[in-house]
């Protein structure tokens, strides 16, 4: 029983190189928290496993993996989501790009989104999605009247393109 997930977690780990298309290790997991850690926010609950993505007829098409993690921190909710604003609305002419928000190499770019609902409720809420070609991240921070903390959950769904690029496939 338990050797099926096994041998599907490893044989993902085994591809995940294939995939980024470059001899680079594979992210850890808590190498994608970090990337989207909050400033001395404290990490609890994370995990990362295989998910199936499938077609309209359930088949499975691709390896692809979901991340999921909460952090919280002292800082009000505003202090947070301006943190995430200004570190994702970066202008695209800055000298060091955040290689945490990029897009993968060759892809048409990144879409981000911001939403809150907030407004005459006891809890102050904003969501925050970022969605490139191959992965999407999503942000959701939260604080409650009378909490002494802010909640950021952050998840991460990551599709993996294993099938050989063209030249690999010709023979000379």
């Amino acid at each position: 029983m338990l050797r099926v997930p096994v041998i599907a977690m490893a044989s993902i780990a085994a591809l995940v190189p294939l995939a980024a298309g470059s001899a680079e290790q594979p992210k850890t997991l808590m190498t994608r928290i970090i990337e989207w850690r909050y400033p001395d926010a404290q990490i609890s609950g994370a995990t990362m496993s295989d998910v199936a993505t499938v077609d309209d007829q359930g088949v499975r098409t691709e390896p692809s993996i979901q991340c999921k993690a909460l952090l919280t921190t002292a800082d009000p909710i505003d202090k947070v989501f301006d943190y995430y604003h200004s570190k994702l609305t970066k202008k695209a002419a800055a000298t060091t790009p955040d290689k945490s928000v990029a897009p993968l190499p060759g892809s048409p770019g990144r879409a981000v989104t911001f939403h809150s609902d907030t407004e005459g409720r006891p809890v102050r809420i904003h969501v925050i999605s970022i969605i490139s070609e191959r992965m999407s991240t999503t942000l959701v921070l939260s604080r409650a009247t009378g909490e002494s903390k802010t909640h950021i959950a952050w998840s991460q769904y990551e599709r993996f393109n294993v099938a050989p690029e063209k030249s690999e496939l010709t023979v000379e």
